[in-house]
């Protein structure tokens, strides 16, 4: 039986923004097993479309079983890893530009446990959820297409998101409720923050996030197969020895 695709989640709090990135993975995988929540009313909220447990992934498996999605890993996950494993496991962390390699930090080196990239950008959880659930399809890594950055525009209001983004079949892979939610509700939310030095819980609105209903753009930049990416992350790490 192939590996299941596992979300360990390393957020202190479930935001709105983590929670509909799980949201949507959960969505295109059909299910998902978010590991590590430790709030009892944010498990609940996970309820209607994921299995949230509060065990780690290495409370429930041997780090032999495991492998995690790292970005700084220096070999590609393939077909074959989903065969090999019994977990492969995304780390549910909020990303940071540019990144600061908490997945080593929290999940790898913690586990001790084995690790793959899925190339050298950054991706969503919900982002990274799709790539692996196509590589456990059979679909080589390298062949598949991600934009480099995204860019919502609503009027003249725009927001960039600095991350790499899968493009599937369909067009870009990306939460249109998530995209509502960064254009309405999240200067709200960050200002809540700043005010009170605290981060919203989704558990704080009930676990019912209210997002008004927009209208907006979503252009993608330069879209890339990830093998190109790959092969020159390859030739500056041996450029640079």
């Amino acid at each position: 039986m192939p590996a299941a695709i596992v979300v360990e989640h390393l957020e202190p709090v479930l935001s709105p923004w983590v929670f509909l990135e799980y949201k949507h993975a959960a969505s295109l995988v059909g299910g998902l097993l978010v590991t590590n929540m430790k709030d009892e009313r944010e498990r609940a909220c996970l309820e209607p479309f994921a299995e949230a447990v509060e065990e780690s992934i290495g409370e429930l498996a041997g780090s032999e079983e495991i492998l995690v999605l790292d970005p700084q890993a220096g070999e590609a996950l393939s077909p074959e890893d989903f065969h090999r494993f019994k977990y492969v496991v995304v780390g549910g962390i909020m990303g940071d530009f540019p990144p600061r390699g908490r997945t080593r930090k929290l999940l790898t080196e913690k586990l001790g446990a084995s690790a793959r990239t899925l190339g050298p950008c950054q991706l969503s959880v919900d982002g990274a959820v799709y790539v692996a659930w196509r590589v456990a399809r059979g679909d080589p890594l390298e062949r598949l297409r991600v934009a480099l950055g995204l860019t919502l525009k609503q009027g003249f209001l725009e927001v960039k998101l600095p991350y790499c983004y899968p493009v599937g079949e369909e067009g870009v892979v990306f939460s249109r409720e998530l995209g509502a939610y960064l254009l309405t509700l999240l200067e709200e939310d960050e200002a809540y923050a700043a005010a009170s030095g605290r981060i919203r819980s989704v558990a704080d609105y009930g676990c019912r996030l209210e997002i008004p209903r927009v209208e907006y753009e979503v252009a993608a930049g330069r879209i890339v197969e990830l093998g190109e990416l790959l092969r020159g992350a390859r030739s500056r790490l041996i450029s640079e020895r």
